[in-house]
């Protein structure tokens, strides 16, 4: 088998597995971590603000560890994030600092169908005020939000983000355009090209970005991942506004998608609402499809029409806004034995790659048993491999290098996510291979 057609098998066997398949990259946090509380529905958010409270077309959700809040002698409080939230049908900011009280700022006068929020570590916060066509600037003091000022812009703000330097980038839906401000709110440049094609921009909703200086990357990257199209594209550009690659929803199988908001974890992976289909879209930092999380329900990993998301990068928190309330969840690690190829072997020509998908930066070890139950051998031992497809190749020799005796070996596959939160959650996989008699 030449390797074209072996490459072509198994990305077909992948696309059919990854489909059928129902992920859990996404975790729900242990019961000693939330009490079993990771979802809240609009029901349980009036119980905490009020009874009159209107949870009406939530937007987009912001998560930061604020400085205000960090005791520099301990690291214990560093996963402690404070939430805001927009309640765009009320024109509201809904917050909870710090595990705390959860607060109601604004209202229809204030704002006007708000749709994304950032905020840094300082409490300066932006939100694209949408139907007043500016970004609306506030500043977190002392548990008090307060209006400090405005940038006006030609068309209506969809999103907002804010790099390591708190330039603050803007999709502009109207205009096709993305705007970036310093902090002394002076524009730096803007970039777009109104179009379908790639390297074009076409009503820019969702923005985030990552930059080289930024803590918790990585990588060390930077560049920038908007949805356009009417939810159609996800696309990458430098944060100089240079196109770099762009993903359309029909790429990744999907017949319809409303692609809305964005996130970037720790490794630079992408991550993409869609609420057309109540799924959560995660691609690699070249915008390479890994997995679609999610179906349509209420129940644990089930989305109900999820709109914005926001990842705390230190630790792989998610926070993630629906129609009807959100969820917090984990990253964390999920993995398919695609199988072995080929599945049977002969000491003549010993051997077979094993073939493994995995969802997160992954931490692999593999040991082989024989069909006794006894160890072989331990073939991988701490391999560091980033999402995607990965084949490793046993040469099918025992420990003293002879080709093992005709028989079932099976292959104990245990995946830990590399980063946060997640490391704590280990995968299980097995798989079989035969070697049979020349």
């Amino acid at each position: 088998m030449d390797k074209n057609t072996y490459n072509y098998m198994v990305f077909n066997l992948l696309f059919l597995i990854i489909n059928q398949y129902q992920p859990q990259t996404l975790a729900v946090p242990p019961f000693e971590h939330t009490f079993g509380f990771y979802r809240a529905s609009k029901y349980y958010l009036r119980l905490f603000i009020g009874p009159n409270f209107d949870y009406n077309d939530p937007q987009d959700i912001a998560a930061v560890k604020l400085k205000e809040l960090d005791d520099p002698k301990t690291k214990k409080d560093d996963d402690e994030l404070s939430v805001f939230a927009v309640n765009s049908g009320k024109g509201q900011i809904v917050y909870n600092i710090g595990l705390s009280a959860v607060k109601v700022y604004g209202n229809e006068k204030m704002f006007s169908q708000p749709k994304g929020i950032a905020i840094n570590e300082d409490g300066l916060i932006a939100i694209a005020d949408f139907g007043n066509k500016r970004v609306a600037k506030l500043q977190y003091i002392k548990g008090k939000l307060e209006f400090i000022g405005e940038i006006k812009l030609p068309g209506r703000p969809f999103d907002v983000c804010l790099d390591s330097k708190n330039n603050l980038y803007i999709t502009d839906y109207d205009n096709s355009k993305i705007y970036v401000y310093s902090s002394q709110d002076s524009l730096l440049r803007s970039f777009g090209r109104e179009g379908r094609s790639y390297g074009e921009i076409f009503q820019p909703a969702g923005i985030e970005v990552i930059d080289a200086d930024a803590t918790n990357n990585y990588y060390h990257e930077d560049f920038v991942v908007i949805t356009d199209n009417e939810g159609k594209r996800v696309s990458k550009f430098t944060t100089n506004g240079r196109f770099l690659n762009s993903v359309y929803s029909f790429e990744i199988g999907l017949a319809d998608a409303n692609f809305l908001y964005c996130a970037i974890d720790y490794f630079g992976n992408i991550y993409i609402t869609d609420e057309k289909n109540d799924q959560i879209h995660k691609f690699d930092r070249n915008l390479t499809y890994i997995i679609s999380e999610g179906r349509t329900g209420v129940g644990q990993g089930e989305f109900n029409s999820p709109r914005g998301i926001t990842i705390g990068r230190r630790y792989g928190q998610v926070f993630i806004t629906e129609k009807e309330g959100g969820q917090y969840l984990w990253i964390a690690i999920d993995g398919i034995f695609v199988g072995c190829f080929p599945s049977a072997f002969s000491a003549r020509q010993p051997g077979t790659t094993i073939a493994l998908y995995v969802t997160d930066e992954a931490r692999i070890d593999i040991d082989i048993y024989n069909q006794s139950g006894e160890k072989l051998s331990s073939l991988i031992d701490g391999l560091k491999r980033p999402p995607g497809e990965i084949l490793i190749v046993w040469d099918g020799l025992d420990k003293n290098g002879n080709v093992v005796l005709p028989g079932e070996y099976e292959f104990r596959i245990t995946l830990r996510a590399r980063h946060g939160h997640g490391a704590r959650v280990k995968k299980y996989l097995r798989g079989v291979v035969k070697c049979v008699a020349s």
